[in-house]
Order: structure tokens, then sequence, then C-alpha cells
């Protein structure tokens, strides 16, 4: 009897087990499973298409912060050379009006020797060696020529004061300039290390999505600038042709003058210390970076004032390139040497008339600097 009803517990034990053993519902299990899996397609789809959308936003962001940082410096041409000629014309004023303070005092010494008997309380009076010199009792003893003197003496002196007045104002406003110049250059670096950053995140699909972005938007930049450029003056002018750069079936093979793409804008014509204006395009991307040859052709290796360190490329295609503000050159490089396209010629840095590391690229046809934007921009 007792083994009896163990084997029925038993029995009844193991058809529980069973039955906690034996798949649910085969519709609840699929219903599930995709839910679950379109989550993760979802989820997937949407951390890809965040890496997409970031790199367009970095991008946008990094080219208005070329375009502010072109603005700035600009301003900081200008203004350095206005402070240069201010700094000019107050050597003038001053020395003028050392001239005419020597006359001034002559007048006054010779004012005191033959009488002046008012002279000494004048000058007691006067507030300052200024207001002496165009007292009343100075000018009764004064001649006609001596007035003159004296009131060129005063207008200059007036003249003097404001010009320094001018500069100060024009170098506090070059340090602001010079410290957002600055920060502009830190933020374009960090908005590039996200675009970088964001297409490295991306897939393959992506990837090719935003390589396709970039060819499509630099073609129509590059169509774009010639459109404009042309526009804007007639196609026999001279300014114009300059303007709008060459089109791309004049620079066939042309290579990206930075190695790894640079961020730029169209800044030909901005405006340039000494009334000059912009004839290239500034490429900027990390000191050091390898300046490439955009074709084949023989170096010319320079240092110029404004330009700092310079490579000259005359191009197998007739064409001279120009690349300055370089840091140096690499190893081997040497003056009037044949080099390759995509050989480097110079390592991007600051030297000469720059704020900041960045690649002063140009191109002449002809001996006429043309603007360089639509080429680098179809082939960057």
């Amino acid at each position: 009897m007792f083994f009896s009803r163990t084997r029925r517990v038993l029995v009844t034990l193991l058809a529980i087990a069973l039955l906690a053993l034996a798949p649910i519902d085969a519709s609840a299990q699929t219903k599930s499973d995709v839910d679950r899996a379109e989550r993760q397609v979802e989820e997937s789809e949407r951390a890809k298409n965040q890496a997409y959308d970031r790199w367009v936003a970095a991008r946008e962001e990094l080219d208005a912060a070329v375009l502010r940082y072109e603005e700035v410096y600009a301003e900081l041409s200008n203004l350095t050379y206005t402070i240069a000629l201010l700094y000019e014309n107050i050597i003038e004023y001053e020395s003028e009006v050392g001239d005419l303070k020597d006359r001034a005092e002559d007048l006054v010494l010779e004012a005191y020797i033959s009488g002046g008997t008012g002279l000494m309380s004048a000058a007691f009076e006067a507030g300052s060696i200024q207001d002496l010199l165009t007292s009343q009792v100075l000018i009764d003893k004064a001649t006609s020529r001596d007035l003159a003197s004296l009131d060129r003496l005063e207008a200059v002196s007036r003249e003097m004061d404001r010009r320094k007045a001018d500069l100060k104002v024009k170098e506090d406003e070059v340090r602001i300039l010079e410290k957002e110049a600055a920060e502009l250059v830190a933020e374009m670096d960090r908005l590039d290390d996200n675009a970088r950053t964001a297409y490295n995140d991306a897939d393959a699909a992506n990837r090719a999505a935003i390589d396709n972005y970039s060819r499509e938007k630099a073609e129509f930049a590059a169509a774009e600038a010639r459109r404009k450029a042309q526009a804007a003056a007639t196609a026999r002018t001279r300014s114009s042709g300059a303007a709008a750069g060459l089109p791309p079936e004049a620079t066939p093979g042309f290579a990206c003058p930075v190695r790894g793409g640079a961020s730029f804008i169209n800044s030909w014509g901005f405006a340039r210390s000494g009334g000059r204006s912009h004839k290239g395009t500034d490429m900027f991307a990390p000191r050091g970076t390898d300046l490439v040859a955009v074709t084949g052709g023989t170096v010319s290796l320079r240092t110029v004032n404004l330009g700092g360190i310079v490579t000259y490329l005359y191009g197998d295609d007739g064409n001279t390139y120009y690349y300055a503000h370089l840091d140096g050159y690499p190893a081997g490089l040497s003056n009037g040497q044949r080099v390759d396209r995509g050989q480097t010629v110079g390592l991007l840095g600051s030297t000469g008339n720059a704020y900041s590391p960045h690649l002063h690229f140009g191109i002449r046809v002809n001996g006429q600097s043309v603007n360089p934007y639509p080429t680098v921009r179809y082939y960057c």
C-alpha cells in the first residue's frame, strides 16, 4: 500500500514537471520575439542615423566657425594696418610738436628778455606749458609768424592727442579680436574632432551617405562660387574671371593640398591690411599637417614677409600653386627639386602674417591670381 501511494505521488510530480517543460504557445513566443527584434532594429537604425546627423551638425557648425574666423581675421588685418598708420602719424606729430615747442620756448625767452613783466605771473597761473605757450601775455609778444606757429602747435597737439586716443581704442579692439580668434581656433579643432568621431561611429552605409553628401555639397559649392563670381560682372572682365576660379576640367587629376582634408570657406576678396584683398583660400587643419603637391612639378622654397615660409609649385599643367604660412619643410626637400603629385611639399603652420595655423593656398594662371576655392572645394 505504501509503495502504491508513493508511486502515484511520483507519477503526479513527473506529470507536473513535464507540463512545466512543455513549450508555451508558439504564437505568443513569436510575437514577443518580433517585438524585441523590431526594437533592436529601430535602436540600431536610430544610432546609425544619429552618427550621420552628428556629422552633418558638426560640419555645419564648423563652416560657420570658419566663416566667423575669416571675418575676425579681416578685422584684425585692417586694425593692424590702421594701428601702423596711427603710429606713423603720432611719430610725425611728435616730431612737429617738438620743433614747434622749441620755437615757442625761444619766444618765451625773447619775451622775457625784452621786458615781459607779466610773463612770470602768467607762468605761475598757467596750468601747463601748453597753457603758457598759448597765454595772452605771450601772444601779445609774438609776431604774426610766431602766432602761426603757436596756432599750429595747438592744432597739432590736439590732433596728436586724438590719434593717441584712437590708437588705444584700436589696440583694445585688437586684444578682444585676438582673444576671439584664439577661441574660434579651439572651437574649430573641437568641431573637427566631433565630425571625425561621428564619421568613425557611422557604419559603412552611413559613411557612404556622408561621403556622397560631402561630394555633392562640394560640387554644388564650387559651381555656386563660379556662378556668383560670373554674375557679379561680365564674363569678359578680368576680375570676374579671377574671382570665378577654374572649372574642374582645367585641373584634371588635382590632389587636395592638405592631406586628410581641411576646413575652409570662399574667402576670396576678403579685406586684408594695407587696403589689400585676399587672393587665396585659407585652409584650416592641425599644425604640422602634411601639405602635398596638387600636381607634378618643380618647387621653389622661400621665406617672404607676409607669407612667412612658403612653397611655390610650378606645375606641369602650366599653373603656379602657392603654399604660405608653413611651419617648415619635410626632410629631404630642396629648392628646385622636382616633385610628384601627392608628395609632401610643406608642413602647415602660422609663419608670416598669420594669427593661427592654416594654409594660405593660391593659384596663378599666366601670372594672374585666380580664386582657388572652386578648385579645392571640388577636390577636397
